[in-house]
């Protein structure tokens, strides 16, 4: 559908095929991330030992000494890993025993650093320096993976796993998963191997320990993908070959990842590498790249921005508060349950702008409706409050969602969330939306801002999803400031 919304300027999407670097670029910036940290702390080191003024290597030789085998630590630190498999790139292996690795890297780097200092004979090297610099580096990296092991067991990053089968390797599979959350992956149900589901009762199909659910059969997997918001399969029961390359070309088919279970695979995947989840050993066969450094940059450009402006509103943000308060009886924050991504439920906050019960008069209003289908607006709602009309206006009304912004729930840019009766509404296709973070701001509330139709709010929000970057969401940024200045919201 065409994008070209005047008086602004169109907004030009381009699809773009899907690439298969997406490890090798995620290890590249945690490698990166880990190299910067350990600069930064070398820096921060050698900053507390000399004074600023002696930082002039020409005036103060063992400031150059001590950036050369600082260098030098750096290079024994990287091969550490190489060793440690630090960054292997590894997705099914725990956050802790990433840290271990990491832990075992940094002591073998210190040992072969102090053994060529020792070797050296260098005596100006301060020793002081050396350790500071391993120590705050260490915490830093350490840190860096907890905040991350957080934000997977919160459940903000986590994978959806379908099972095929549901033999003895299955269950040791979810109950390996269940058992180890910091590995980030979720079971969401396993899957009937058969075609077709009869009522003849197999003992695969049989409920385990209360955690056994079966969602389908193998014929339901491209509804069960879209339904479930599922980002792999694992086939548990190998044994029918042709059935397995159907899974895996469905698995391509719908964009997610796919891992065997091997059982006696001669020559059908030679070169499919074999990773371990406890004892069970697991092949990949087909990889969906992530844009890790583009996600990354756009997290750190949402938690920048909502910093910023939360900081240079926070005067009228209280002005807007003591506002609701004194013209209207209620909270001055609407809290509103909302669905994110993959269907993930989370609380959004917004400046209350109707009466209290405003919830409970929707449904006497739904003949004023606006829009089509599951939508609902209406212009003249005489449940807003008078002061709730100009917070609506501009927009002014979201700006608590900056809150949301910073827990990670939402996103400056993304499609908006929907309310939990909505999201009961939706079409397996309409679920392709919430494949991403939502935001305050998006391609529909640029474009169309005005129209009714649902299938047009769910086209764009599409068109989003498949061909999202930062650079777009930098052209809808500032394409937003241009709608709520002109003050269309209502």
């Amino acid at each position: 559908m065409s994008l070209q919304i005047s008086p602004l300027p169109a907004i030009t999407l381009e699809q773009r095929p899907r690439t298969k670097s997406g490890r090798r670029n995620e290890t590249i910036l945690f490698v990166a991330g880990d190299l910067a940290i350990l600069c930064v702390s070398a820096i921060v080191a050698t900053f507390l030992r000399f004074p600023t003024t002696d930082w002039n290597p020409l005036r103060q030789p063992n400031v150059a000494k001590h950036i050369g085998f600082l260098v030098l630590y750096a290079g024994f630190f990287t091969l550490s890993c190489v060793v440690y498999e630090v960054h292997s790139g590894k997705r099914w292996r725990s956050t802790r025993f990433e840290q271990i690795a990491l832990l075992k890297a940094t002591a073998m780097a210190m040992l072969l650093e102090s053994a060529v200092i020792f070797l050296s004979g260098e005596k100006s090297i301060s020793r002081e320096v050396v350790v500071e610099t391993v120590l705050l580096s260490a915490i830093s990296m350490v840190a860096l993976r907890l905040a991350r092991e957080r934000r997977v067991t919160d459940g903000l990053d986590r994978r959806n796993i379908l099972i095929v089968g549901a033999g003895r390797v299955a269950r040791d599979l979810e109950k390996l998963i269940s058992a180890n959350r910091d590995l980030g992956l979720t079971v969401k149900g396993f899957l009937d191997r058969r075609q077709n589901a009869d009522t003849e009762f197999y003992p695969e199909r049989r409920r385990i320990e209360g955690n056994f659910s079966n969602l389908g059969t193998i014929r339901d997997l491209p509804r069960i993908v879209r339904s479930n918001f599922i980002d792999e399969i694992v086939i548990a029961a190998p044994e029918n070959r042709g059935l397995v390359k159907d899974l895996i070309v469905e698995a391509r088919r719908q964009g997610i990842d796919a891992r065997v279970v091997p059982d006696l695979y001669d020559g059908l995947a030679p070169a499919a590498p074999i990773e371990y989840l406890g004892h069970i050993p697991l092949m990949s066969f087909c990889h969906q790249s992530t844009p890790t450094a583009g996600l990354l940059m756009k997290r750190l450009i949402d938690i920048a921005l909502a910093l910023i402006l939360l900081v240079l509103v926070l005067p009228f943000l209280a002005v807007v508060a003591i506002a609701v308060k004194l013209t209207s009886a209620g909270p001055v924050l609407y809290r509103s349950a909302r669905i994110g991504k993959k269907g993930r439920n989370f609380v959004c906050y917004k400046f209350r702008t109707m009466v209290a019960n405003a919830d409970e008069l929707r449904d006497s209003l739904h003949h004023l409706n606006e829009r089509e289908e599951i939508l609902f607006k209406i212009s003249n709602d005489p449940r807003v409050t008078p002061i709730g009309r100009y917070l609506r206006k501009f927009s002014v009304d979201e700006l608590p969602q900056l809150v949301n912004v910073l827990k990670g729930d939402m996103s400056l840019v993304g499609p908006r969330p929907p309310m939990p009766s909505e999201f009961e509404q939706y079409s397996l296709d309409h679920l392709r939306r919430l494949d991403v973070v939502p935001g305050i701001t998006g391609l529909w509330q640029v474009a169309a801002r005005k129209d009714p139709s649902f299938e047009s709010y769910i086209a764009l929000d599409t068109q989003y999803v498949d061909n999202w970057s930062v650079w777009l969401d930098c052209k809808i940024l500032v394409r937003t400031i241009v709608v709520v200045l002109a003050g269309t919201g209502q």
